[in-house]
């Protein structure tokens, strides 16, 4: 016995390594995961029949893991004899990269200092040496892909032909230009992976040329001027940014080498890469001014990343000094160069730019950029003005780096339009910091809104960069102290940029104004705008900026809860007789919108009569003459809402409705009226328009349909009959896609049903619902829709339940049981919570609390019981039959049928964390199948009571498909027993069917002597049970 135990072991472990060498050789990146994973933990296993698996000299002593590298290495010499000759091919059938991750794998469990002698070291310098080799040749091979100018789209001419006639031999098995560069920088990153490896184990035994233990002093000269040719050609930014990864580890262990020559290694390439860029001998056609200078940021800060601190608290001095060369080239160099005399864009700048923004940007830098932050956002904010769009370009993302430097990255989820106070400072704490930022703003500001045509120059771009940090600030109580910091010199050029010609600046400016102003300053403020705009009639642009600087200001009175009020000598009257022109003789949809928000901001302050009525006259005219689409179209239509809703005005709803439609701002109104808490005097004429949108509308525009569905929930008039607004909603479902559109639907007929009376057979209309609820329920699952169901359930159990008829209760249980088997907490918690509503039974309030569990026991005893009322219990089983049925097809293994083997799934997901991937164990998959089991079990219960009170005729049909299913299972569980592959899943699956055949009483003709012994030993008590 113990021998053929033995034997079976040996038999398994060979199964299994021949199945990690397969998944070593997917093409899959998940598989070779798995397999990397797997090889590691046959490595750490004392196996004496790997020798042979290996094709090893038994009678030659070799440590496991070099065994197993030195196998894989040996089928990765075949898979790249492969690539020398067809790519394509090899992209298919033996991608390299598999092999690849199978060695660094075993490569990071190598334990170099236990080889000592001469004779253990021999072997791994061969290996190694052959792996170097190795390793240059496949990037000779893969390298012109990640190096193309479009490495996305690349196909190699030279292997059209070639690839054409493997088309020819298997049209199934086509080569796609994205498989060929996934194959491709997938390997390059796992050459750099092994290449970094292997300077983690070689590198700090070096002494000297003549004095190394697995890597010479040549070999790191090879392996480093790899990475450097990656970090400079490649085009493809996966490629450069993982030899970045790769190098930096490298350079890691040189700057702390023991060997001078290496030590000096980091200090020559760094002042090499200075000179490249000061005298600007970058290759222009291999660094892509597009891809952000491609590699040769990721080459300057992976050599510099640990650069040693001479003395504590100071710079490290190859940071500062090439620091100091970007800014000076990004300062100093013209935009443009004349070559062959043409003139083209300088590239130097440009490179200097991504650069610096890289440095600013890596976190490990940023003690070290700390110097240069304002000097950098000085010249980011002057790269705005230059004429050549990838300065621009190049200028706007360094600015937006340096910002969130100082500032810290977005709290909040809406970024911009909602600034936390932790993405803020004091504007005195800003200024201080950077003194010399003060002159410029006031400089960039005077000079940008000194004119009109200034402001509307190119060079005003840059006040967009300066709006874009004043806008982050708030006042100081200090302000004003330093005299040479006062900003109220700002404060009349943020004003002035309301005259741009560009929004975002006018939008900014507004922002910004409230950084410079104290809450004590807002009144006045808003009356000297007034003022101005009391004058006459201006330019649009000059009024819309006005406006929003005037709204800023009310809001953040609102926001901080500060009371507005009128100058003594100020005259509402005169004010809205002189601004009425902006309703009756403005044409522009997003200012009329703007001086309506600043009528309601006054009348959310000071309400008063005559506002009022002024603001109802606004809103008629607006009403009557509105009747296309335009710009600000939305925004009109929102305001006008919310005057209407706040002054009450009812008489006008009919004309808003149909201003809405002539305009198409729908969706913004339904938007608007849900923000709004008290519509009560608007539901009658409201409701009924929101009942003819639902009849009439089309599907276009599902968002629109479902924010109708929402708001009418909340104004349901339980007098109404809505039958014919069920039947619509109920055909709509069919041709819904969003999941948000399905549950408002089921929420809303949820409501509907029990309102409905229907002229003809109301059971016509009840079974359309439960096709439509079966219809979701059985095909693809949705929690959000899931719990609207619930909601339908136990809102219109009274139409959807009728005790008297079997055929009813069968099909709404059929529904509560499905939903109970959801593998969802959310779908559970939410039928915990109905349950008392569900099974009309209000005793059960507050029972269940959070135990699902509980509260699945109990819907199966009530299940049980209203089956066992009936006389006749048919349907019931049939019921029960069927869910037991789906239950044992969702746990089903998709692979019973190829050839008697179960499924093998070795998803990198199911294992633990491997460096280089995000891998992560699937702990809820242990849940859903202890659940699954209980629900299975529920079901087979309730079989077992009801059982007795129908006919087994019913029942054999349905027992001999499960018979076989348990016999056919068996003979695969045995099968993977030996091969390793048992899942939970088949294991639940077999048990319940074994219940069943006992249930039902038809356990013979079952080959439970099949089961692997130990199998069975492990089950002892579920196999007594079954017998």
């Amino acid at each position: 016995m113990i021998v053929a135990t033995c034997r079976n072991i040996d038999l398994r472990v060979e199964i299994l390594f021949d199945r990690v060498l397969q998944l070593l050789s997917s093409t899959q990146p998940p598989e070779t995961a798995s397999g990397s994973t797997l090889v590691q933990c046959i490595a750490q296993v004392n196996l004496k029949k790997l020798p042979e698996l290996v094709g090893h000299d038994r009678n030659k002593q070799e440590d496991q893991v070099y065994l197993l590298i030195n196998h894989i290495t040996k089928r990765l010499d075949n898979e790249v004899k492969q690539a020398k000759i067809n790519l394509y091919q090899a992209a298919k059938n033996g991608p390299m990269y598999g092999c690849l991750s199978g060695i660094n794998a075993l490569l990071t469990i190598v334990q170099s200092d236990k080889y000592e002698s001469q004779e253990d070291i021999g072997p791994w310098r061969s290996l190694f040496a052959h792996l170097i080799d190795l390793c240059l040749e496949i990037a000779s091979i893969t390298g012109p892909i990640v190096s193309s100018s479009s490495p996305e789209g690349m196909m190699p001419m030279e292997l059209t032909d070639i690839s054409d006639k493997v088309e020819g031999e298997n049209l199934n098995g086509q080569v796609t230009s994205q498989m060929l560069l996934v194959c491709c920088w997938r390997t390059i990153k796992e050459i750099s992976l092994l290449f970094s490896r292997l300077g983690l184990l070689g590198i700090k035994f070096i002494q000297n040329k003549d004095q190394y233990k697995f890597i010479s002093l040549n070999q790191v000269h090879t392996i480093c001027n790899y990475f450097m040719e990656q970090l400079l050609k490649s085009r493809h930014c996966g490629a450069y940014e993982l030899a970045y990864t790769g190098f930096v580890i490298m350079c890691e262990q040189l700057w702390s080498s023991n060997c001078s020559e290496l030590c000096n290694l980091p200090i020559e390439w760094i002042e090499n890469g200075i000179k490249m860029v000061e005298e600007n001998t970058l290759d222009r056609n291999k660094l892509c001014l597009t891809r952000r200078s491609g590699g040769l940021p990721f080459y300057l800060q992976s050599i510099l990343t640990d650069e040693p601190i001479k003395q504590r608290g100071q710079q490290r001095t190859y940071v500062a000094k090439l620091m100091e060369t970007l800014l000076n080239i990004i300062q100093n160099d013209p935009d443009t160069i004349d070559v062959d005399g043409e003139k083209l864009e300088n590239s130097r700048k440009i490179h200097a730019y991504n650069t610096a923004r890289s440095f600013y940007r890596n976190q490990r830098f940023a003690n070290d950029v700390l110097p240069y932050i304002e000097r950098g956002l000085l010249l980011s904010i002057t790269g705005f003005t230059s004429s050549i769009w990838m300065i621009r370009n190049s200028a706007t993302l360094l600015l937006s780096t340096i910002v969130q430097r100082i500032f810290g990255p977005s709290k909040t989820k809406d970024g911009e339009d909602n600034l936390s106070k932790k993405n803020s400072m004091t504007s005195r704490e800003f200024f201080n910091k950077y003194p010399s930022l003060f002159h410029l703003f006031y400089q960039q500001l005077q000079q940008t809104t000194s004119t009109r045509s200034s402001i509307e120059s190119l060079s005003s771009s840059s006040l967009f960069a300066i709006l874009l940090i004043l806008r982050r600030l708030y006042p100081s109580p200090l302000d004003g102290i330093d005299c040479s910091l006062t900003l109220d010199k700002l404060l009349p050029f943020v004003i002035k940029c309301e005259e741009s010609p560009l929004l975002r600046i006018r939008e900014h400016s507004s922002k910004a104004l409230l950084a410079l102003i104290n809450h004590d300053q807002y009144s006045s403020i808003i009356h000297e705008r007034l003022k101005q705009l009391m004058k006459g009639k201006v330019r649009q642009n000059t009024l819309h900026g006005r406006l929003l600087q005037v709204n800023a200001i009310f809001q953040s009175m609102k926001k901080h809860h500060l009371q507005f009020k009128f100058e003594p000598n100020f005259s509402v009257q005169e004010m809205l007789s002189s601004l009425q022109w902006c309703i009756y003789e403005n044409n522009c949809s997003l200012t009329q919108y703007c001086y309506l928000e600043f009528l309601y901001n006054i009348h959310c302050q000071i309400p008063s009569t005559q506002l009022t009525n002024s603001i109802n006259e606004y809103v008629n005219f607006i009403l009557k003459t509105g009747d296309k689409v335009t710009i600000g179209g939305d925004d009109l239509t929102q305001i006008v809402t919310r005057l209407i809703v706040r002054l009450e005005n009812v008489p006008v709803q009919l004309k808003l409705f149909l201003f809405v439609e002539q305009t198409q701002t729908e969706l913004c109104f339904i938007e608007t009226l849900l923000t709004e808490n008290d519509l009560s005097r608007f539901e009658n004429n409201l409701r009924q328009w929101l009942v003819d949108l639902l009849l009439t509308m089309d599907l276009f525009n599902e968002q629109l349909y479902t924010k109708a569905c929402e708001l009418l929930l909340k104004m349901i008039d339980k007098a109404n009959n809505y039958e014919r607004l069920t039947r619509r909603i109920v055909e709509l479902i069919e041709n819904l896609r969003r999941p948000m559109s399905l549950a408002a639907s089921f929420n809303l007929i949820g409501e509907l049903l029990p309102l409905s009376s229907p002229t003809n057979n109301k059971e016509d209309l009840i079974q359309l619902v439960y096709n439509r609820m079966n219809d979701f329920i059985d095909g693809e699952s949705n929690d959000e829709c899931a719990c609207a169901i619930l909601n339908l359930l136990s809102k219109a159990r009274s139409c959807l339940y009728d005790a008297s008829n079997v055929e009813s209760k069968c099909r709404y249980w059929r529904l509560i049981l499905k939903l109970s088997s959801f593998p969802s907490d959310l779908v559970r918690e939410r039928l915990t919570k109905l349950m008392p509503t569900i099974l009309n039974d209000q005793r059960l309030s507050g029972v269940f609390g959070a135990n699902c569990y509980l509260a699945q026991n109990v819907l199966f005893e009530h299940f049980t019981k209203d089956a066992l009322s009936d006389v006749s219990s048919d349907l019931f089983v049939n019921l029960i039959v069927e869910l037991f049925t789906d239950l044992l097809n969702d746990i089903h293994s998709s692979d019973d049928d190829n050839g008697g083997e179960e499924e093998l799934s070795l998803d990198r997901r199911l294992w633990p964390a491997s460096e280089g991937y995000n891998n992560v164990f699937v702990s809820e998959n242990e849940t859903c199948d202890h659940y699954c089991a209980r629900y299975g079990e529920h079901l087979l219960d309730s079989l077992g009571q009801i059982l007795g009170k129908s006919e087994e005729e019913n029942l054999k049909k349905t027992i001999a498909v499960i018979r076989d299913d348990s016999n056919r299972l068996i003979d695969i569980q045995s099968e993977a027993f030996n091969r390793f592959l048992v899942r939970q899943r088949s294991t639940v699956r077999l048990n319940l069917m074994m219940k069943f055949l006992r249930v039902t009483n038809t356990f013979q003709e079952v080959h439970l002597e099949k089961l692997p012994q130990q199998w069975i030993c492990d089950n002892q008590d579920k196999r007594n049970s079954l017998i």
